[in-house]
């Protein structure tokens, strides 16, 4: 055996985490198997297969699709994810489709959340489109 071998195989190596730390900021894209934590300031579209985590002092504005999102910094974006958790100082804002969704005391989300596979459906649209048509009679 050579010292590169040509197999088709994917490495089945340990994905480790991509970290951006205070004072850098990244434009661009993140496309990781792995995990990725943000303490500074990323722009742009960020996939990973694990896990986002947003620090204190982390800043992401973009797209961001995983597993798990964690904020305790800042997002502002539109999010497709599984399960996310804003905790006490993560601020969420833009459009989001998730699964889960915790917000901790004091934690907020400014936009629009719809959960993914949900069955719920709001008898208010109808309510205000009955009171519009008796407006226009």
């Amino acid at each position: 055996m050579g010292i590169f071998n040509k197999s088709d195989k994917k490495s089945k190596q340990n994905n480790g985490t991509t970290i951006i730390g205070i004072g850098t900021t990244i434009k661009g894209g993140i496309d990781t198997e792995g995990s990725v934590f943000i303490d500074g300031r990323f722009e742009g579209i960020i996939v990973a297969a694990k896990s986002v985590n947003i620090g204190k002092t982390g800043e992401v504005l973009g797209e961001i699709k995983t597993n798990d999102l964690i904020v305790n910094g800042l997002v502002d974006g539109m999010f497709d994810i599984k399960n996310i958790t804003i905790l006490e100082t993560g601020k969420v804002i833009g459009r989001m489709h998730y699964e889960e969704l915790v917000i901790e005391q004091n934690g907020l989300f400014d936009g629009v959340g719809k959960k993914k596979n949900s069955t719920l459906n709001s008898k208010y649209n109808k309510l205000e489109l009955n009171k519009l048509d008796q407006i226009e009679e």
